[in-house]
């Protein structure tokens, strides 16, 4: 039996190796312990993304969610990821089940669990639940019996739209009719993003916008490597600006006018100074470890603090609960705002970006060179290496008792092992090492003025790991 756990954004697992109808069913019986000690009256809301069998597993959660006398409200329709995190606050619900497995290739399904707050279940909350997998394991599922009585179905999406609509300035658009090409990416952004974008005045196209369980063929993530067709289709014809989603519509794309992909650390640096010069400042800023320290540089000279986290939205959802985060984001595609839940959200991050564009009446390229005028350029860059196992643990063991005094000529002025080593070089430069927990691949990060630098620093780090 394989085990079951969760990582940095829930349970994730192969459909029809682990990720079968009886660990399904175990998972949501360990989640139905966990609510039932935690809750009185329990509420759980149950969503579910475009995958294949998705809706299936939903209603195995459902039954036996229902099975233990917990009120299910159970999404009619496919739904993204931060829809359901804002449902869950605003029909105060005592957390949510989602079926998804975010970006991962289509053949993978996964499970997250949202808590009563509306963001990434806290490791606390994770290994309860762990620990509820591991006894019902040993101990075997009982039969159960439905009560349809306590499934509800709702329609969420007119509510979560609306509300999201709310923290944009719709007068920035007035007069704009921004042109706009949408890539929900066969995803749960499917009838979000471009009718949101429509209700701003916008001229919307949208490609990829019907189920496909494989996706096209790609990977559900927006970045340069699978957005190909967007990129082919916005140099062709004349657009303002370029946007996806992924999977299940928690990770956002933005493409520049002349098809110059627009980088997740761009992103967050620009809507970062954007929100301070529109919204007005807050205590702080959050990102993770791995994120670019262009948002520092931003953030001091507006007086306010950055907080650098561990990998995973989880570490930024407390941020933005409880350090009066303005804005928090990480390098591979998650972001979220003071004011909205504490779960990332593709959708709300596309809808800044082109209020930016329209308000500024300047493309995103545009935008990010006036900001590069101000603080300086940075280059940055993560490759991801796959190995052995045996080369991992090697690997690992050079992190941990890592002695160099320099990397590519750069004095080595600080050392952080709070997630991998991150280590501070002279010249604002930095690296970090991450090894996945999942998989025999170990994660380089990198981060410098100078573009031969950074690959100067790459290299040697590779170097230096046996990689």
């Amino acid at each position: 039996m394989k085990k079951i756990t969760f990582g940095t954004d829930g349970w994730r697992g192969i459909i029809a190796d682990d990720f079968t109808f009886d660990n399904v069913k175990i998972v949501a019986q360990a989640i139905s312990d966990y609510v039932l000690e935690t809750y009185e009256n329990p509420k759980i809301i149950i969503g579910y993304d475009y995958r294949f069998h998705s809706e299936n597993f939903a209603k195995i959660c459902a039954d036996i969610l229902s099975a233990n006398a917990i009120h299910v409200l159970f999404s009619n329709n496919p739904i993204p990821t931060p829809a359901v995190a804002h449902a869950v606050v605003k029909k105060g619900a005592s957390g949510a089940i989602m079926i998804t497995a975010s970006h991962n290739p289509y053949y993978y399904n996964g499970i997250k669990f949202i808590p009563h707050y509306g963001g990434p279940a806290n490791t606390q909350i994770t290994d309860k639940i762990i620990k509820n997998v591991e006894r019902i394991q040993k101990e075997g599922l009982k039969d159960i019996n439905p009560d349809k009585d306590l499934i509800e179905y709702f329609d969420y999406k007119e509510e979560y739209l609306n509300d999201i609509l709310n923290l944009i300035d719709k007068k920035a658009f007035e007069g704009k009719q921004l042109k706009v090409l949408v890539n929900p990416m066969y995803g749960c952004g499917i009838g979000y993003i471009d009718e949101a974008l429509r209700r701003l005045g916008c001229d919307v196209k949208v490609i990829n916008n019907w189920r496909d369980p494989l996706f096209g063929g790609h990977l559900p993530e927006p970045n340069l490597e699978n957005m190909k067709d967007l990129l082919e289709i916005i140099k062709t014809e004349e657009f303002d600006l370029g946007l996806a989603t992924d999977g299940d519509a928690d990770r956002f794309g933005v493409v520049n006018p002349d098809g110059q992909f627009i980088s997740a650390n761009e992103v967050i640096f620009m809507l970062t100074d954007y929100l301070i010069n529109t919204r007005g400042k807050a205590s702080s800023v959050a990102r993770t470890v791995a994120t670019t320290s262009m948002i520092d540089k931003i953030a001091q000279k507006h007086g306010m603090r950055c907080i650098e986290t561990p990998v995973g939205f989880k570490y930024i959802a407390e941020c933005l609960m409880k350090e009066d985060a303005l804005i928090g984001g990480e390098e591979s595609g998650g972001l979220s705002i003071k004011g909205h839940v504490p779960e990332k959200d593709g959708i709300l991050a596309d809808l800044l970006v082109a209020e930016a564009v329209a308000k500024l009446q300047k493309s995103p390229r545009e935008i990010l060179d006036r900001i590069e005028s101000e603080y300086g350029k940075l280059y940055n860059k993560r490759i991801d290496v796959r190995t052995t196992h045996s080369k991992k643990q090697e690997a690992l063991e050079r992190v941990k008792n890592f002695g160099k005094d320099s990397i590519a000529g750069l004095k080595c002025l600080e050392y952080r092992t709070r997630d991998g080593l991150k280590v501070i070089l002279e010249d604002e430069s930095w690296f970090l090492v991450r090894a996945s927990g999942t998989e025999d691949l170990i994660r380089i990060y990198a981060e410098s003025k100078d573009a031969k630098t950074l690959e100067n620093i790459l290299s040697e780090v590779k170097e230096y790991l046996g990689l």
